[in-house]
């Protein structure tokens, strides 16, 4: 089955001082970055899951709502599990140097590891925000969730997790107004 792609775009973006999703690197927003490396390693669909649902909509995104506004990565990431009944590879909108390759090699790797509940893209700083989630992995993540998980690398250390190393350039994350300069 084809895994859809979500792309978060729902943070808060305090570092960055503004909506990270909508700042062009290269002149493309970089949810739209992120949103066209998975379409193109054959997500269907690509969609947005929270954030500027009209802002979003005008660089032709499809936007889902938060279920529960300012409730995280891991909230946000439970929200794509349960509206969608197969296999969802999320990424953050802040990495908008995720490419198509690496999207792919995320979802090869899952093929062949049956017993993942989420396959991750790594490097030496370790887990991104970058991976393929199992349709069966939202209940447990759910039960997770009730139990008070809110780190992300703290629901990944208590699901069945593979990690991917991939090299450091494609999962830059573009936190704040340095790091955008840096990278650019």
């Amino acid at each position: 089955m084809t895994p859809a792609g979500v792309v978060l775009t729902g943070g808060a973006s305090r570092r960055m001082g503004s909506d990270k999703s909508l700042l062009e690197v290269g002149g493309v927003a970089m949810a739209v970055r992120v949103a066209t490396a998975l379409a193109g390693a054959g997500c269907d669909p690509v969609v947005c899951q929270g954030g500027d649902a009209d802002a979003l909509a005008a660089l032709g995104l499809t936007v889902l709502a938060d279920s529960q506004p300012g409730g995280g990565p891991v909230a946000a990431i439970l929200d794509a599990l349960l509206r969608r009944p197969g296999d969802v590879v999320v990424c953050a909108c802040d990495l908008p140097w995720l490419d198509v390759a690496t999207v792919s090699q995320l979802i090869a790797i899952a093929e062949e590891r049956h017993d993942a509940d989420v396959v991750v893209a790594s490097d030496a700083e370790g887990p991104h925000l970058a991976g393929l989630w199992r349709a069966g992995t939202g209940a447990r993540l759910a039960g997770l969730f009730a139990d008070g998980v809110r780190s992300y690398r703290g629901a990944l250390d208590r699901l069945q997790t593979v990690s991917v190393e991939v090299p450091p350039s494609v999962v830059v994350n573009v936190n704040n107004p340095d790091d955008l300069r840096r990278h650019r």
